[in-house]
């Protein structure tokens, strides 16, 4: 019931997206960029929804198209290493992304939860609890991470944390 401006046709798309219903975030996101909104914002947007509805390719050529400041946000290189990785790339630039996006954003969750993934898969722990923690602290708060991280404190031992995070899941 809203105006149907550019930034309504954006955000129905946010909501697509978070329902799983990717095709109508896209056909969102693409009313919103003709509306006038932001188009490289928009551009992110329609390639974390094609990642999501498996269409690699399409995401990664949005992604190259892009040019400029846009380049250098969390956003972009956090898209980037997903996309990258969904494709079966080099774990190298995966991981180089994603320090990347942490660098240029101290707080986007996404970016510190899956590199905080990938350095607990190669038993990198403190390092992991540190990105986890960091990645706990942002609102809304995913439930991998406190399960990851809750986890973490059981093979440390520190019981009082890891049930912390447990009561949070079940909040």
């Amino acid at each position: 019931h809203s105006d149907g401006g550019a930034m309504t046709h954006y955000y129905l798309g946010k909501a697509y997206l978070a329902l799983d219903r990717y095709g109508e975030a896209i056909t969102a996101y693409e009313s919103s960029e003709k509306a006038g909104y932001e188009r490289d914002v928009v551009r992110l947007a329609l390639a974390e929804a094609y990642r999501y509805d498996h269409r690699l390719e399409d995401s990664l050529k949005l992604l190259d198209g892009l040019s400029g400041a846009i380049e250098q946000t969390a956003e972009y290189l956090f898209q980037r290493a997903l996309t990258v990785q969904g494709l079966g790339g080099s774990q190298e630039e995966y991981r180089a992304l994603l320090e990347r996006a942490v660098q240029a954003d101290s707080s986007h969750a996404g970016a510190f939860f899956h590199l905080a993934l990938e350095n607990d898969r190669y038993g990198n722990d403190d390092y992991a609890r540190e990105l986890y923690e960091r990645a706990a602290r942002q609102f809304p708060t995913h439930l991998g991470t406190l399960l990851n991280l809750g986890i973490l404190y059981e093979d440390m031992q520190a019981y009082d944390r890891a049930k912390q995070c447990y009561d949070r899941i079940l909040d």
